[in-house]
């Protein structure tokens, strides 16, 4: 059992190496994008406030004998935002999308300009790491 949860780990983690999520709609600007995120993410933390639980799970000895707890809180709402937020955005036109990252030889040797408005998704359109974080970038128009 822990072998297969680390081979999903690894899968996680190689997967979030070659592409990133977003929510995407053609023709929207990346500040809109935030403010319509933001009013969302709002609307959904107003619906679903946090609801804090504390558990205490017991802790066994070798004998099956409880020898001690540990305490573990979270939030039973998380998941009803997050969904509430990703429903509101649907709502709006949104939808998830899958982006993939910049190969290194699409990229050498040239520069590009961050999209400030989303373009209907194509080939030519890929998720490029820079120190203030991901942006996108149309590799049909390099600088």
């Amino acid at each position: 059992m822990k072998r297969i949860a680390f081979i999903c780990l690894m899968l996680t983690f190689v997967a979030g190496c070659t592409d990133f999520r977003q929510m995407y709609k053609p023709g929207v600007t990346r500040t809109q994008l935030n403010i319509d995120q933001g009013a969302c993410n709002s609307d959904a933390a107003a619906r679903y406030p946090p609801r804090i639980v504390t558990d205490w799970v017991p802790i066994y000895n070798s004998d099956g004998n409880i020898i001690s707890h540990r305490v573990e809180q979270y939030d039973i709402n998380e998941a009803r935002r997050r969904e509430g937020a990703r429903s509101c955005m649907i709502a709006g036109g949104y939808e998830w999308t899958t982006i993939p990252f910049c190969k290194e030889e699409q990229t050498a040797g040239r520069s590009f300009a961050p999209i400030t408005t989303l373009p209907p998704l194509n080939a030519n359109i890929c998720g490029l790491r820079t120190d203030s974080g991901r942006v996108l970038i149309d590799l049909s128009k390099p600088l």
